[in-house]
C-alpha cells in the first residue's frame, strides 16, 4: 500500500534568512495563513507542521484553524519555540537558572493546550539552545538532571498526548544536549514516560555522522518513532535541501523500514528554500518521495528482506539499480 502522510513544515516556507542576509532572500515574505490555503489547494499534502511561538492570540488561532480547514489540512506536529529568543540563549528545559527553566516549561505546556485545541498528534521539542559551547561551561550532570525533570513534568501535564524530541546534533550551540536518537531514547528510560518519544530529521543525522537506517530501526524497535522530518543533506552540515537533490539510497531505505516496521505517522518536508519557489520545492520534495515510495512498493520488503540476508550487495544494488532507472 502507497504512503500518503505527507505534511510539511510551513514557517521555512514563508520567508527564510541566515547571517549573512537576515532578512531573506526573497522580495515577498509570505503569510502563514497563504501557504497553508496554496499547499491545500496543490493537494500534495495531508498535513501541516506549525510552530508556536507564544504570542499568537485567540483571533489569531481561530484564522488558522479556519484556513487550515478549508485547506483540508490537519495539523500533525505543533513545534515549540524556546529556542528563538534572547532568554533562552543558556538553555530552555535544561537551563541551570531555575526562572527561565520555569519560563521554557510554562510555554511548552501552552503548546500542549494549543495542540489540544487543535487536535493535533503531538508536540514537537527541538531544544536547539539546549546544549554548551566550552569545555568546563556546563554541569553536565546538573543539566541532564533538570531536562529529565521538565520532561517528566510537562510529558505528565499532556496526559498521554505524544511529546517527541527531535535531537540534532549542533547548532545553534556547538554541542546540543539531545544529540542523536540514542541520547533521545536515554533521555525516554530515564523519564519513565511512555508518551515521550522520538522525531528523526533525516538531515540533523545525516550531518552528525550517523546512520539513518540504523538510528530509524532503533527508535522504531522502542514503538516511539512519534513523526519524521526529511530533506536533503551533504552530511557536512544541516543543510534542508529538497528532497531528491542529494541523496538517493538512505532515502531509499528509510521507505523500505517504515514500510517493514509499519510506521504509521507523517513525513514533514522539513527544507529551507531560500532561493527558490517555497511551494514547487515542497511539492517536488513530496512528488519525489512518493516515488521512493513507488520503488520499495515495486521491490516489496520480502524480496528486500530476502537480499539483505544474503549478503551479496553487488546483487542487491544491481536490483535496485533495475528498479530506479527501468521502467
Amino acid at each position: 500500500m502507497a504512503f500518503e502522510n505527507y505534511s510539511f513544515i510551513a514557517g521555512s516556507m514563508c520567508q527564510s534568512g541566515d547571517r549573512f542576509l537576515r532578512s531573506g532572500y526573497k522580495e515577498e515574505t509570505l503569510s502563514l495563513p497563504y501557504v497553508i490555503s496554496e499547499m491545500g489547494r496543490r493537494g500534495e499534502a495531508r498535513g501541516v507542521e506549525l510552530h508556536h511561538r507564544g504570542n499568537e492570540t485567540d483571533a489569531d488561532l481561530a484564522m488558522l484553524e479556519q484556513t487550515m480547514v478549508e485547506a483540508k489540512l490537519q495539523l500533525t506536529f505543533l513545534n515549540t519555540w524556546t529556542y528563538g529568543e534572547r532568554k533562552w540563549r543558556f538553555g530552555s528545559l535544561s537551563a541551570a537558572d531555575t526562572q527561565v527553566r520555569r519560563e521554557a516549561l510554562e510555554r511548552c505546556k501552552q503548546t500542549v493546550d494549543v495542540a489540544r485545541r487543535f487536535k493535533a498528534h503531538g508536540v514537537n521539542l527541538w531544544l536547539g539552545q539546549d546544549g554548551f559551547d566550552y569545555a568546563f561551561q556546563v554541569d553536565y550532570r546538573a543539566q541532564w538532571k533538570a531536562l529529565v525533570e521538565s520532561i517528566k513534568e510537562l510529558c505528565d501535564y499532556s496526559e498521554g498526548m505524544p511529546i517527541s524530541v527531535e535531537p540534532k546534533p549542533r547548532e545553534p550551540r556547538n554541542r546540543s544536549l539531545i544529540d542523536n536518537v540514542q541520547t533521545a531514547l536515554l533521555l525516554r528510560l530515564e523519564s519513565g514516560c511512555d508518551n515521550l518519544g522520538v522525531t528523526i530529521d533525516t538531515g540533523h543525522v545525516i550531518c552528525g555522522g550517523q546512520g539513518l537506517g540504523g538510528s530509524i530501526e532503533a527508535v522504531m524497535r522502542h514503538g516511539c518513532l512519534y513523526n519524521l522530518h526529511s530533506n536533503d543533506n551533504y552530511g557536512l552540515w544541516d543543510d534542508d535541501l529538497i528532497i531528491g537533490s542529494v541523496r538517493l539510497m538512505e532515502h531509499l531505505e528509510t521507505f523500505y523500514l517504515i514500510k517493514k516496521y509499519r510506521y504509521e505517522g507523517f513525513i514533514s518536508v522539513d527544507i529551507f528554500p531560500y532561493r527558490e519557489d517555497a511551494f514547487d520545492a515542497v511539492c517536488e520534495s513530496i512528488r519525489m518521495m512518493r516515488a521512493y515510495d513507488g520503488v520499495i512498493e515495486k521491490l516489496g520488503v520480502e524480496k528486500i528482506d530476502a537480499l539483505i540476508a544474503k549478503g551479496d550487495v553487488p546483487a542487491t544494488l544491481a536490483e535496485i539499480r533495475k528498479a530506479v532507472f527501468i521502467s
